[in-house]
């Protein structure tokens, strides 16, 4: 039996001579000549797993969407010089627009540089424009309530404030309050802040809170006529992404289609939570290829992934990594497309289309 060779550099890696090694019978050469394949082996496995770990949808070619919610990218630099701030050559302006005016102001010139007063054939050559913020003056209204002595029963009656306005804040600056909150994500003291230095309104902090519970409350029938729309579409993008809420980790799902856009907060990224999102919905589905948007199924409909005969470029079902198109419904299949990214990613379609069946 061939004994395990002997290092051509002057370093001996083992811990024991080559003498010894020498001595050592070959039933035990053999074991540690096993045992050191072996390690190299398990060596060169979490070589590659490390690197499997690694890897991002800016190393690869994986979607964002697969990326761990719980490590933020590096931003990749293009280049060691940074670039010149403004728009690149060639890119096209973006003007602002000549807005609606409120007031119109006619400005006609006094005299020539030559010192001539009079002007003939004026007219019209450039309008610019100011764009001011009206002074912001609060609409505040005291109800007094009275009350009267009923000579007949011999109690006093009270007049009581309308319903709409039992509140205390009316609808147009209880919707600001809720945009600076849920749209632009600021904490209740910063809405606190700001209506106290901007609007001059002092609110306390559950004042707020109790503003921003009736928010959801005032647009709840918008949402259902939203979710009702997007549930009629015939083909729907299906994408989710994490979402933090008060530090705890959730999933913004969004169906988007031509006719709008329906975006749902769930704790999960699972099956529960795509039959959630679509509910009843029937139609042609595009993804990204996520494993709970591509397995789901309630009963006789469901989605799934099929190869289509006249579309060999697709090569079978709609792959994970790529993404896919799947037909929602009973007993429908659907063929399989290939692009890069969901639309939720910026990237659009980039395959094959094929024709459901």
């Amino acid at each position: 039996m061939a004994s395990l060779s002997e290092p051509t550099n002057t370093v001996w890696s083992f811990p024991f001579t080559p003498q010894d090694w020498a001595q050592t019978p070959l039933a035990v050469q053999a074991y540690v000549r096993t045992l050191h394949d072996e390690v190299a082996q398990l060596h060169d496995r979490v070589e590659t797993l490390q690197a499997r770990l690694t890897q991002n949808s800016t190393t690869s070619s994986r979607p964002p969407s697969a990326d761990s919610p719980y490590k933020k990218p590096r931003r990749r630099m293009t280049s060691t010089t940074p670039r010149k701030a403004g728009g690149k050559s060639g890119h096209p302006g973006h003007r602002q627009a000549l807005l609606p005016p409120t007031t119109v102001r006619e400005l006609i010139p006094e005299r020539c540089a030559c010192g001539n007063m009079t002007l003939t054939l004026l007219k019209p050559y450039y309008t610019p424009q100011v764009i001011e913020l009206p002074a912001i003056a609060m609409e505040v209204t005291h109800w007094v309530l009275h009350q009267g002595w009923c000579v007949d029963c011999g109690r006093w009656t009270k007049a009581q404030v309308p319903a709409e306005h039992v509140t205390g804040y009316g609808p147009r600056f209880s919707a600001l309050m809720g945009e600076l909150a849920g749209t632009y994500g600021n904490g209740r003291r910063i809405v606190q802040t700001f209506c106290a230095s901007v609007l001059q309104v002092p609110i306390s902090l559950g004042a707020i809170q109790k503003v921003l519970d009736r928010v959801p409350q005032a647009i709840d029938p918008y949402y259902a006529v939203i979710a009702r729309q997007a549930r009629q579409a015939p083909v729907n993008y299906i994408d989710e992404t994490p979402w933090y809420c008060l530090n705890t980790l959730e999933w913004l799902w969004v169906m988007a289609s031509e006719r709008g856009a329906f975006y749902m907060i769930h704790p999960r990224r699972s099956n529960e939570a795509f039959a959630a999102l679509i509910d009843d919905w029937e139609g042609i589905l595009v993804s990204d290829g996520y494993g709970g948007v591509s397995t789901v199924g309630r009963g006789p409909a469901n989605v799934r992934g099929a190869s289509h005969p006249d579309c060999p470029q697709l090569g079978g079902a709609a792959s994970p990594r790529h993404g896919g198109l799947w037909g929602l419904g009973t007993g429908r299949a659907a063929t399989s497309l290939s692009y890069g990214h969901s639309p939720a990613d910026g990237w659009g379609v980039a395959g094959v289309v094929c024709p459901i069946v």
